[in-house]
């Protein structure tokens, strides 16, 4: 509002000083209740009757009285469960007391009460009024409490007549705490200064910290079980105290503008002292017949402590002020007898707000009565039986009468539905019921169409007089007083409290069947799987059904008038989830969107993990409406990464706003686009030019199927990786399998195949599987991938069939494959996916929306051509890929980490390259492209090469030539090797967009530098260590010198022929002119002794991380190994059969062993005969040579219960089910589960 009132809310600190005061008053309070219940017989787990209570008095059986009336309707909302009765009684006890005493200490912070808390010394270090109450009455402070209780009660009673909702006392204040408990809270509210308590915010906050403890034993409950919240719950959890800046920006935009659409040049309601946040768009407003400023009702249906409508207090004060006869000292009253309404379903909250508004009002004309104000507590009890039929019987009418009989039926469950209770709608059919009756007996017409509104006549019971809604209402509040009043007489709280509830229940109806010009809401966040079942089968009729908010926002939209506003603050997620579908297109079609101010993360700074954005509605129809204004405020731009530079940020884009000054986080767009895209989802920050691209161009879908594919139902028992099984069966027993992969993109090697004899008929027998779009397996095509951080297509080779892990898009033409697959993993596909399914699983739906231009585009096409061989050539690096070739591999080793590099460096141009041509060719460029790269990769094809590092050879790879090029100095050049050199653990792109240098310069500078990492020469060693041993156990054929050996066993002992070193040094020798120096560049490599990296590291560190399927490590190469290391051998999996742990047993392991008993004998024969000088090392050599003999005696004894076992390898079943078993026996150099 005005400058000195618009503000950030307060401090961290304050908060959290106010957060440990009230929740130590609020455990001091509860401790007390707990004692005096027991006093009057109530127990967590019992009641005693009053009948065996003879200790009380009769002045306390009338208490026990009240408080039962309390726990007899905290029971009935609890379906009898008497444990939960007990502590709701509690907490609305001590809610009650607490608010009390907060509200009094606010009111006398701002000097609207005579001083009864604050002491001074010279009163005594009493209070002015508990002084004032000593002299002139002493002997009604010679109690216990020195006379505090009969202070307090004067202070509540000169506030109470005008806000009753507080101070008039309840069934909840039957009891008071104790005198020294009282002083305790007291003076825990001293604590803080003066000033916090006279702050805008401090009773929001208390509201909030009040329930703190109860929401993470709540959440506790949630994650720890299967509770579902339900009753008073659902009011606790769901507590969010709103921010003032958020406050500001939703009332300034909705009631602000109310008001300047009425006036226009001539009101200042938009000044920045006044609405500060109230820039419009002058387009987006409309021409608004003005109306009385009392006439404008503003309604928050879900107002927790008030603060939004204490906000609107302002706005509405300065509207009074220019336009109205009001006096202004009389506007505070005005304003709170006609145009703010507020309900919740806490009490508490309620009496909270009530409370604000009255210290609102009061701030401004303290010597003004307040007449009443429109804060309602949806939270009526209301009971059936005797009671029921009696309030029935006292309405003067069969309308009446059934009014009642309906707001018992719609109100059963008003604790938990609050606003969402549509009694509005059961009303008025009962009226048009009504209606048609009188109509065939001729009687008088309803007025307004029979519509239920405030004034409207509803029906007519003479032949001269029509009567209104608010006459009935009026006559049904008197009978709630005739109630009342009864009960009083008879001494009976039940009663009284019945009387209360059926008041509440009326009033409450009031609100509902009213129409409001502006609903103002930060509605309860609550998912529908954490809700209670009668609070989850309510919402379904709304089709926001997963939320309480997504209800609520339907809701809102229900209580606005025609033309009215809705402004709420919610979670973002129903802009864009598909979930939400429905609701979006109600929205879109039905609402104007005028604003949102999409914060995200870090909104709410005691929530830092709600994603949230306010938003304005305007409830009329939106086709011609072409001005959404959008803010991205998202916690993902470095700009507004923390609640204080939300805050901020939302002053600077207003203040660009005032200026009509062009933002760039400001998007303004035309919403009907947004039904242009399937599910509707809010994609503002698009912007208008990619946005455009859905109404210029057709989707993916209308050019080519996309479908979802195969799921086995049990992967682990039909596929396999492809080295597993003997190539012949694939393409006869076995297919191809388009699984979701590694990040590759254009092209991808899969390592999955699928069993599908019988065109998979035993797949099709399996539970759980869905053979989807059968037509398609074969074809030619692309896939992406389903689960990815970014959207990822590759092409799809005829004769593969693709999973329910990697959709399918159905492309015939061989050209036009490769230009699609390009497009799709541009940087612009990417942006627009991203934004319609902002998590990590791209579905079908997703794929078919993507917008494509008709005709091809040769330059794509040609991109994806260089793209996919690339990719190809890059994995006939690796074994694990059906193009490995050993010929290239080998001969191309001295340069792996090059070829690597450069492959890498390839896509990474293709990429850069490609997103230039799709921008060009779509028309994206100016701020929408840089939108796309901001929330994209940089583009590598821009940053120039240097020609310092030397020229790169284009290898009939034309696209190399079209980066720029530079030669920089030697101290710039120098530097850039530098940075190189720090960084060698990060990726090519890491270090590019370090340096903003070429990925081929970073390429070639490794490699003439030798700038890569430890892990990286391993790596490199490794391979060519794992490709000899395949060759040696025959699996490749690319070295003719050497002879592979016929057995399928490598020992690691010189006693065999068969020992790894010996034959992995025939390879060396095979490969390259000078085996001892090649070996020592490996070891160099390796940072270890060869054959100690093969026996140590390899199987554990290399072999089993390339050879794995999900989790499972599939190895070929079984390394087998006593516990010690003593016996130590290689296995090639497909050479394996039933014969060949007997072999291993027979002619390897019994041979070493015989070969350490015989070294055992020998050194034993030694002894007989050596020196004391030589026994020693004898000795010493004696006891080594036994422990490795036990340790290959103890391996063979397991070895030979494996094969008592009777194993064989069932290579039908896979690597993981056979080597299992052998890790049973614990015979593996690495147990499986430490892989």
């Amino acid at each position: 509002m005005s400058a000195k009132t618009r503000h950030n809310g307060l401090s961290a600190d304050v908060r959290s000083d106010i957060r440990s005061t009230i929740l130590q008053a609020r455990k001091t309070l509860e401790d007390e209740f707990e004692r005096q219940l027991e006093r009057y017989g109530i127990y967590d787990d019992e009641r005693v009757p009053v009948s065996s209570l003879s200790h009380l008095s009769v002045e306390d059986i009338a208490t026990r009285k009240e408080i039962d009336a309390a726990l007899e309707r905290e029971l009935e909302a609890t379906d009898g469960l008497y444990g939960r009765a007990y502590q709701n009684y509690i907490r609305e006890a001590t809610k009650e007391h607490l608010n009390r005493l907060v509200g009094l200490k606010t009111i006398e912070a701002r000097d609207l009460v005579t001083e009864t808390l604050r002491t001074r010394a010279e009163y005594g270090n009493r209070s002015y009024m508990h002084y004032t109450v000593d002299e002139i009455a002493g002997e009604l402070t010679d109690t216990s409490d020195d006379g505090l209780g009969v202070a307090l009660d004067l202070a509540y009673q000169e506030i109470g007549s005008e806000i009753q909702v507080l101070f008039d006392g309840s069934d909840y204040t039957a009891i008071e705490p104790g005198f020294a408990v009282r002083r305790e809270v007291l003076e825990e509210l001293d604590d803080l200064e003066n000033d916090v308590w006279a702050s805008d915010e401090a009773m929001g906050w208390v509201y909030q910290y009040f329930g703190k403890n109860e929401r993470e034993e709540i959440d506790h409950r949630i994650n720890e079980g299967d509770y579902k919240v339900r009753d008073t719950d659902v009011a606790t959890k769901t507590q969010l105290f709103t921010p003032r800046y958020i406050v500001e920006w939703m009332v300034d935009n909705s009631l602000g503008r109310l008001w300047l659409e009425m006036y226009g040049d001539q009101t200042d309601i938009n000044d920045e002292n006044k609405c500060f946040y109230l820039a419009p768009l002058e387009e987006s407003l409309t021409d608004r017949n003005v109306k009385d400023v009392r006439e404008i009702k503003v309604l928050d249906p879900a107002c927790g402590s008030g603060h939004m409508l204490f906000y609107a207090f302002d706005v509405l004060y300065e509207m009074y002020l220019e336009h109205s006869d009001v006096a202004e000292k009389y506007i505070p009253r005005e304003i709170l007898k006609n145009n703010l309404y507020g309900v919740d379903i806490d009490e508490g909250a309620a009496q909270i707000a009530a409370l604000s508004l009255y210290v609102k009002a009061k701030s401004h004309s303290p010597n003004v009565a307040i007449e009443g104000m429109n804060i309602v507590s949806a939270n009526a009890v209301l009971v059936n039986g005797e009671k029921k039929e009696e309030v029935l019987k006292r309405a003067d009418s069969e309308l009446e009468q059934r009014v009642l009989e309906q707001v018992w039926t719609s109100f059963e469950h008003i604790r938990e539905w609050g606003s969402l209770v549509r009694i509005e709608e059961q009303i008025e059919e009962i009226i048009e019921e009504e209606l048609e009756e009188i109509s065939s007996t001729g009687q008088s017409q309803f007025t307004n169409d029979g519509k239920l509104a405030k004034q409207s006549s509803v029906v007519a019971f003479s032949d001269d007089e029509d009567e209104s809604w608010e006459q009935i209402k009026e006559r049904l509040l008197t009978q709630v007083k005739y109630l009342a009043e009864e009960a009083l007489e008879q001494n009976d709280p039940v009663e009284e409290m019945f009387a209360e509830e059926v008041e509440k229940s009326v009033r409450l109806l009031d609100v509902f069947v009213e129409d409001f010009d502006v609903v103002v809401s930060n509605p309860p966040y609550l998912g529908s799987k954490k809700m209670g079942e009668d609070l989850k089968k309510h919402i379904k009729s709304y089709k926001g059904s997963r939320n309480l908010y997504t209800a609520f926002i339907e809701r809102c939209t229900e209580f606005a008038d025609e033309d009215g506003y809705v402004t709420m603050v919610t979670p973002e997620d129903f802009m864009f989830l598909y979930s939400y579908r429905g609701l979006r297109k109600e929205l879109v079609s039905n609402q104007q969107l005028i604003e949102g101010a999409h914060l995200s993360r870090y909104g709410f700074d005691q929530a830092k993990d709600s994603y949230t954005i306010p938003f304005v509605l305007r409830n009329t129809n939106p086709s011609n409406f072409q001005s959404s204004r959008f803010y991205r405020m998202t916690h993902e731009q470095e700009k507004y990464e923390d609640f204080e530079d939300k805050i901020n940020g939302l002053k600077e884009i207003t203040n660009y706003n005032r200026s009509n000054k062009p933002h760039d986080d400001v998007y303004v767009v035309n919403q009907n686009t947004f039904q242009e895209i399937d599910r509707q989802p809010f994609v503002y920050w698009f912007g208008s030019e990619i946005l455009n691209l859905y109404e210029e161009y057709p989707l993916l879908d209308d050019l080519a199927d996309v479908v979802a594919g195969l799921q086995t139902g049990d992967d682990d028992k039909f596929t396999r990786c492809w080295w597993e099984i003997e190539e012949d069966q694939i393409g006869n027993q076995y297919k191809w399998y388009m699984l979701s992969g590694d990040d590759d993109v254009y092209y991808y090697s899969p390592e999955r195949i699928v069993r599908w004899e019988g065109d998979g008929e035993s797949i099709k027998n399996e539970d759980g599987s869905h053979v989807r779009n059968e037509d398609y397996y074969g074809n030619q095509g692309i896939t992406f991938r389903r689960a990815s951080k970014r959207f990822t297509a590759r092409v799809q080779p005829k004769d593969h069939i693709f999973s329910n892990h990697a959709h399918f898009v159905d492309v015939q033409d061989d050209e036009r494959t490769k230009e699609l697959v390009t497009y799709l993993c541009s940087s612009l596909v990417r942006f627009i996916l991203q934004g319609l399914n902002p998590g990590l699983d791209f579905q079908v739906g997703d794929g078919k929306r993507i917008p494509v231009k008709e005709e091809p585009s040769e330059k794509l096409q040609s991109l994806g051509q260089s793209a996919i061989e690339v990719q190809k050539s890059k994995s006939s690096l690796y074994e694990t890929k059906r193009e490995f070739s050993g010929e290239i591999f080998q001969k191309s080793f001295d340069q792996y980490l090059l070829q690597k590099d450069l492959a890498t460096s390839d896509i990474e141009i293709i990429h850069g390259l490609a997103d230039n041509s799709v921008f060009e060719e779509y028309g994206i460029d100016g701020r929408a492209k840089d939108r796309v790269l901001d929330e994209n990769l940089a583009n590598l094809s821009e940053y120039p090469h240097l020609k310092n590092s030397g020229e790169i050879e284009s290898d009939s790879r034309e696209f190399r030539e079209r980066i720029p090029t530079t030669e920089v100095d030697n101290e710039t050049y120098d530097n850039i090797v530098k940075v190189i050199r720090d960084n060698m653990g990060d990726s090519i792109r890491e270090i590019a967009e370090k340096t903003e240098v070429s990925p081929y310069t970073i390429t070639l500078i490794r490699s003439q530098n030798d700038l890569y990492t430890r892990g990286e020469k391993q790596e490199a060693a490794g391979r060519l260590l794992s490709y000899y041993l395949g060759y040696v156990f025959g699996r490749w054929d690319h070295l003719e010198q050497v002879t592979p050996i016929e057995d399928d066993i490598l020992v690691f002992d010189d006693q065999f022929d068969n020992n790894v070193t010996g034959r992995i040094r025939k390879c060396i020798k095979a490969n390259f002119d000078n085996v001892y120096e090649k070996e020592a560049e490996i070891e160099e490599l390796l940072n270890k002794d060869m054959t100690d990296w093969l026996q140590e590291n390899f199987f554990r560190y290399h072999h089993t991380k390339e050879y794995r399927r999900r989790g499972q490590r599939i190895p070929i190469y079984w390394h087998l190994e006593s516990d010690d290391g003593a016996f130590s051998c290689f296995l090639y999996y497909h050479a394996m059969d039933a014969e060949t742990l007997p072999k291993l047993r027979g002619q390897y392991v019994d041979a070493k062993i015989e070969t350490l008993e015989n070294r055992l004998e020998s050194i034993e024969s030694q002894l007989e005969g050596a020196s004391d000088d030589r026994k020693p090392e004898l000795n010493s050599e004696l006891e080594e040579v036994q422990e490795q003999l036990d340790d290959v005696r103890d391996f063979g004894e397991r070895l030979d219960e494996l094969i008592d076992e009777g194993f064989e390898p069932d290579f039908e079943a896979g690597i993981w089910e056979n080597i299992q078993q052998v890790d049973e026996y614990d015979l593996l150099q690495t147990e499986l589960d430490k892989l």
